[in-house]
């Protein structure tokens, strides 16, 4: 039985939506959480979710600790009683299967998985008193009072448009945020691309390479040129300890272009890497469509506050999803006692989630451009980094700037023997967000 006013509505059962729900409960607060699907912690959309382990990474240093996820800064544990894969190698293979590979002794990231995590949070949440509404549509949060919130909702299988009241709403529903839509802050957003990803999860892959990521660059990949392909290992949710990890396998591409499911059948079948995945078998699928703005640089809006990916650049990561959930709901409680605390999580998450920063949001896209050479260019010059080993991550904050390095440290050997590739690297890296996307579209 629903109330008629809550301290908290949390729309968006994510893993900032649950950890924000969970913290503000501990916190003292009532709390009601509504999310679309009806097994909150089931995943059918496409995620990659890997530990990010480089330090400083969303301005914390996360790690493992007794099989848990552990914050340092922030002084944080978080419950996970899955399996983990750590990922020794971050790789970009071109269609020629040139390379440039980074690694570390620490891993490059590690991957677990998304449905244990939510499952734990969500038990968590259920024990501390959270009433929790599945199947529900989050429609629009307003303030209408000084203190007082109005969030509308539906039924996904009703028309019939309702209203519950609180002290504070959080838009916690994603990249695609329905309630972030309805903020005066949505409207200094800019918009880049909208991507579909398909996923297939697969048993008796032979790769050639330890557990790791791996990007295939280059248009030779795909049928018609477009997209880009993503690998890693990770568990299933019943996985036990000594099991193999499958792999999961993602195809991106822009809406405008060719069907995922055609282009990752293909690759599968086709593609340069086709034995690998001779003996492979599909266990599970996942699929998910991604609208890139810009950053709301300021999240909280009278009552309102956004977390997790609902204000970010396409995301935040698991991991700084639920740090975000957690630091909005210690200060919403903080605010609802001293009437402050929203500054305080605003600057919080400018300071800490980079791309905020200015130039960061550049700086990613041509990590993940450089498809703007053609296959024989690409191969060249992935050849010079063939045989070495860089000391790097799988952070999408990072590791651009790794695959620049390598390749200017090339660049005299470019510009003599290939100076139309040298020409075209230099004048890519000087392009803004918006030119980097259709020069690899």
């Amino acid at each position: 039985m629903l109330k008629n006013k809550y301290d908290m509505v949390v729309i968006g059962a994510g893993p900032a939506g649950l950890m924000t729900a969970k913290t503000a409960a501990e916190e003292g607060l009532s709390v009601l959480l509504m999310d679309m699907k009806r097994d909150i912690p089931r995943i059918d959309r496409s995620c990659c979710t890997m530990l990010i382990n480089e330090v400083s990474t969303h301005g914390d240093n996360c790690s493992i600790v007794d099989n848990n996820i552990h914050y340092e800064k922030l002084g944080l544990k978080v419950k996970y009683t899955g399996q983990w894969a750590k990922l020794e190698q971050s790789i970009r293979i071109t269609p020629g299967g040139k390379k440039l590979i980074m690694s570390n002794p620490n891993g490059v990231s590690i991957a677990y998985n998304k449905e244990v995590l939510l499952r734990g949070l969500l038990e968590d949440a259920e024990k501390l008193g959270v009433d929790v509404l599945t199947e529900t549509f989050g429609l629009k949060a307003e303030n209408i009072k000084k203190d007082e919130v109005r969030v509308s909702f539906r039924g996904n299988r009703s028309r019939a448009v309702k209203d519950v009241k609180c002290r504070v709403a959080v838009a916690a529903d994603g990249v695609n945020s329905q309630i972030v839509l309805g903020l005066e802050a949505f409207r200094k957003r800019k918009f880049f691309i909208t991507f579909r990803v398909a996923s297939y999860f697969l048993e008796g892959v032979e790769s050639p390479f330890p557990p790791a990521f791996i990007i295939f660059v280059g248009r030779g990949h795909t049928p018609d040129g477009n997209g880009a392909i993503y690998m890693l290992d990770k568990h299933l949710a019943d996985a036990k300890p000594g099991d193999k990890p499958i792999i999961d396998l993602m195809y991106a591409t822009p809406v405008i272009k060719s069907s995922n499911k055609i282009g990752i059948d293909n690759f599968l079948k086709n593609g340069k890497f086709s034995h690998w995945f001779r003996s492979a078998k599909v266990v599970h699928t996942a699929a998910a469509t991604l609208n890139f703005y810009t950053c709301i640089q300021e999240p909280a809006e009278g009552n309102i506050i956004a977390v997790g990916d609902a204000p970010s650049f396409i995301e935040t990561y698991c991991q700084g999803a639920m740090m975000y959930g957690y630091k909005a709901g210690k200060v919403s409680a903080q605010h609802l006692k001293t009437n402050c605390g929203y500054k305080e999580y605003t600057d919080y998450w400018k300071k800490t989630f980079e791309y905020c920063w200015p130039g960061e949001i550049e700086k990613a896209l041509k990590g993940y451009g450089i498809g703007f050479l053609n296959d024989d260019e690409i191969d060249y010059l992935f050849g010079l980094t063939d045989n070495e080993i860089y000391d790097g991550y799988v952070s999408e904050n990072t590791a651009p700037a790794v695959m620049k390095d390598a390749f200017m440290s090339k660049m005299d050997r470019v510009k003599k023997e290939r100076p139309e590739i040298a020409e075209k690297f230099l004048k890519f890296h000087q392009s803004n967000a918006h030119e980097v996307l259709e020069k690899t579209k």
